[in-house]
Formats: structure tokens, C-alpha cells, sequence
């Protein structure tokens, strides 16, 4: 598998990544033997976050890694921090923020802790934390860098505002955000084209949109999101059949073909969909074809004059 820059990092990265919410203990075997699957198609890429099960992502990650032999300067380990869950409680919706210097310093000894490693190759705080200036997030960062337990820096969820503001006080070098042929927002709100003025990569969590890009998803018809999302994947259906390729790997595809290093996260503990995706990887699309994807996915046809409105309902 070929390999692209990670930002301006000098880190040579798959052009997927193996996204690591999926490694749970109810399934640890399966888990160890796919992170070990990853990397034997190429995929040296690996992110996680000190949230996902509480920690158990980072200690699956870190054993697996170990458990197979894989040495550590072959591969490129992210995680995130910020995210503040009260107590034990697995509800996901009660939370709060944190990216104060003593959270993310103790945050950052934690996840090293876990994940077995010396050091993190990209850093990223998960959500923007209201009540902490940037610069003592950066300040923190710049910390963690110099005593050599953090590489790079990345930010996740964060809004065009929001990087400029960090990135007054630190170099940022990807953004982690919500994309695909079903979410356009990084693009048509200028998200991506902010990353490629500030040689960040874009880094994409739900590029497959919960899995409704597979053509696997069950719609129903209760609503007209789910009838959007069902027009969608038919129209897409002849594309896949002209490259010969799965749903998935046409949707992976139309997201890597964008300048400026597009990375999806791929987040499954299945060998046979890590396997569909590495193969992703090979696919390119025809301009024309491309862009009609695009007008299939917006729901309507490129302008030739003013700027397209972007559809609130839509995101």
C-alpha cells in the first residue's frame, strides 16, 4: 500500500486509517487479530482516544501491537483527549471539556500508560473546551512535545474559528471530522479547503455515515432522512458496478481522491471489511464521475453562478 504525509509532519501514513472504537473487551480476540490484520494489508495508521470504553481502546491497541510483534516505529499511534464522562456511567451524553494544562498533562500519562508506547505520534484534543484559553492549551502541548511524549498535534471537531485560534499558538497538522458522501459539511462549509491552506490533513470519522454507505443498511421509510439516504446509495449503486468495486470501497475512494492527504477512519474488528477497505485504496475515479457523486449526495446540480446554499437540513 502506498503511503502519504501526514500533515507536515514527515510521518509517511496508509491512506486509511484503522479507527480504534471498535476494540472492545467483549470481543478482545477478535479485536487483537484485527489491529494485527491492519497492518499486515498496509495499514500502519491507528487512532483511538482515552474515552472510547472508558480506556480499553488504548490498552487493546497497545496489547495488540505487542501481541504481534509490530514494531513500534512502524506504525503511527493517535489518540484524543478532553472529554471529561462523570464517573463510570457508560451514558454517552452526560460530559464535559477539558483541555486545561494539569488534564491534559495527566490525560496524556494515562493514555501512554495504557497504550505500553514512550510517546504519541499525533495528539488531538477531542472537542474545543470553552473555558480554556487556546494558549494554555497550546502551552501544555508544546509541553508534552518537549519532553518527548507527544509528536505531532492534531484538533478533532473543531470549527474554522476554532483552529485559527489554536493555531495562533501552535502548529496543528489534522483535523478529525465528520465525513462523507453523506456529511459534506467539512466541504461545503470550507473546513477542508481551511486544512489545505494550513497543510493539515483531514482525517474522517464516519466516512461510511454508520455504515449506510456499505448498501448493507436497512432505511426503512419512516422518514425522509432515511428516504434521502436510501435514494442516495441506489444512485450510487451504477458507479460501484462500472469500477467494480463494493459500495464501501466507492465511497472510501471519492473521499481519498481529494487533494491534500483525506484520511478514513475505518472502524470495524471484521478482517474481511478491513481487507475491502486496504483495497479502497487502489480505486480511482474519473473526474466527471466524481463530481456527479457529489450532485447525487447534495441532491442537487452544481451552480454555474452564485454560491450553493448550504441546506441547514442537510447536515
Amino acid at each position: 500500500m502506498h503511503t502519504i504525509e501526514l500533515g507536515q509532519t514527515s510521518l509517511q501514513v496508509s491512506p486509511v486509517a484503522f479507527g480504534c472504537m471498535s476494540l472492545v473487551p467483549e470481543r478482545k480476540d477478535q479485536s487483537l487479530a484485527a489491529v494485527q490484520r491492519a497492518f499486515e494489508l498496509g495499514i500502519n495508521f491507528f487512532d483511538t482516544a482515552d474515552v472510547y470504553g472508558h480506556g480499553d481502546s488504548e490498552t487493546i491497541l497497545g496489547e495488540a501491537l505487542a501481541a504481534g510483534g509490530i514494531p513500534r516505529d512502524q506504525v503511527v499511534i493517535a489518540s484524543k483527549c478532553g472529554i471529561v464522562f462523570q464517573g463510570m456511567n457508560p451514558d454517552y451524553t452526560y460530559k464535559a471539556y477539558d483541555l486545561s494544562a494539569s488534564y491534559l498533562k495527566r490525560s496524556c500519562e494515562a493514555s501512554l500508560k495504557r497504550l505500553g508506547v514512550d510517546y504519541i505520534d499525533l495528539y488531538q484534543p477531542h472537542r474545543i473546551d470553552y473555558l480554556t484559553h487556546p494558549q494554555e492549551t497550546a502551552r501544555a502541548l508544546e509541553d508534552l512535545q518537549t519532553e518527548g511524549k507527544i509528536r505531532h498535534v492534531g484538533i478533532s471537531n473543531y470549527t474554522i474559528d476554532e483552529i485559527r485560534a489554536l493555531s495562533h499558538y501552535i502548529r496543528i497538522d489534522s483535523l478529525q471530522t465528520q465525513f462523507s458522501l453523506m456529511f459534506l459539511e467539512p466541504l461545503e462549509s470550507g473546513l477542508t479547503a481551511v486544512c489545505l491552506e494550513n497543510q493539515m490533513s483531514v482525517l474522517c470519522w464516519s466516512p461510511l455515515h454508520k455504515a449506510a454507505l456499505t448498501g448493507k443498511h436497512n432505511f426503512g421509510h419512516d422518514n425522509w432522512q432515511a428516504q434521502r439516504e436510501a435514494g442516495i446509495v441506489a444512485q450510487l449503486r451504477p458507479f460501484a458496478e462500472q469500477y467494480n468495486v463494493s459500495l464501501t470501497q466507492l465511497a472510501l475512494a471519492w473521499l481519498m481522491q481529494l487533494p491534500g492527504g483525506v484520511i478514513p477512519l475505518v472502524g470495524t474488528a471484521n478482517p474481511d471489511h478491513i481487507a475491502e477497505a486496504a483495497d479502497a485504496t487502489d480505486v480511482t475515479l474519473e473526474r466527471d464521475d466524481w463530481f456527479e457523486m457529489l450532485v447525487i449526495a447534495r441532491g442537487r446540480p452544481m451552480p454555474w453562478g452564485q454560491r450553493p446554499y448550504l441546506y441547514v437540513n442537510e447536515r
